[in-house]
């Protein structure tokens, strides 16, 4: 498309003038000097080819050229203060749509209420959620393909990245399961009855292996991918899981899991993004994780406090 001839400026000026019917008063509902306002309409004839205004005692007045065009004239106007009150709702976040990514147990537990908070201060966004293990995840993230998410695994070295929240690993068993009997586990032990993962791609695998020792690579392993799979299958008592705290507390609340007396991990939960700067969407999402986070965190240190205090 071949670049205009006349700018937005002129087609401003004369519609001025054709409203105002007098170059003065144009001048001044443009903030303008009235040379300016007639070199501008001037600009815009010789750019068209065709006389527009005439002059009309002390007055002007369109020609039937000034009056075919003007319809035109102020449609293009129009048309850009449309991108102008679009460009300016995208700021105060009156549209837009935002592409977030999140693993399994984020998208589970963390992610929710997140969105549940910015979609009450920002209700006209439109919010898409992909889920994936973690490695994905910042894959997508890398790649652009997602504005932002929240992994529990390792961001990538290039990506920003802010700990959001933090998340603990705990080993479960169904209450009923020979090891929920015993006072003290060990490798040994937990070799001797089935380990039910999420498989090797899986983020939170390398933490189990720190937790669970030797016993990772000796047990009999069920690998069932997407967490909620893994609390089942130790809900229907097949073995032995690592899962986050906040995913069985009900579980072993009621007494149908049981925690077993081993170390568990404290894991970060990662908020992820690329470091180029985002549309006014992305960044405003940013910000308030990053609020939610230091607020998360004030909360958690002026309870620890509390609890404490004799």
């Amino acid at each position: 498309m071949s670049k205009p001839a006349f700018t937005i400026e002129q087609v401003r000026s004369f519609l001025a003038v054709a409203d105002h019917e007098h170059v003065s008063r144009a001048a001044a509902s443009l903030s303008l000097t009235q040379g300016a306002v007639t070199q501008q309409v001037h600009n815009f004839e010789r750019a068209l080819g065709v006389r527009l205004l005439e002059r009309d005692g002390r007055g002007v007045r369109l020609t039937d050229a000034g009056r075919a065009l003007a319809t035109s004239c102020r449609a293009a106007i129009r048309s850009v203060q449309v991108v102008e009150e679009a460009a300016r709702d995208l700021k105060m976040l009156e549209a837009g749509t935002l592409h977030l990514g999140a693993t399994p147990t984020c998208a589970s537990l963390y992610l929710p209420e997140t969105l549940a908070g910015f979609e009450r201060r920002y209700p006209k966004v439109s919010l898409n959620v992909t889920v994936e293990p973690t490695s994905e995840i910042n894959r997508l993230v890398h790649a652009g393909a997602l504005d932002c998410a929240l992994i529990e695994g390792r961001p990538l070295p290039d990506l920003v990245s802010v700990v959001v929240t933090r998340d603990e690993l705990v080993l479960v068993v169904h209450a009923r399961h020979a090891l929920a009997r015993l006072r003290r586990v060990n490798a040994d032990q937990l070799s001797e009855h089935r380990y039910l993962g999420r498989g090797r791609m899986w983020a939170a695998e390398s933490d189990v292996r720190e937790m669970i020792g030797e016993a990772y690579d000796r047990a009999e392993v069920m690998n069932l991918g997407h967490p909620e799979y893994v609390r089942a299958a130790a809900l229907a008592g097949l073995g032995y899981a690592a899962l986050p705290l906040q995913a069985v507390q009900a579980d072993l609340d009621s007494g149908i899991l049981k925690r077993l007396p081993a170390p568990s991990t404290v894991r970060d939960i990662h908020a992820i993004r690329r470091a180029a700067q985002g549309g006014p969407t992305l960044e405003q999402f940013w910000r308030f994780l990053v609020e939610r986070a230091k607020g998360a965190a004030g909360t958690s240190r002026s309870e620890a406090r509390r609890r404490s205090t004799p």
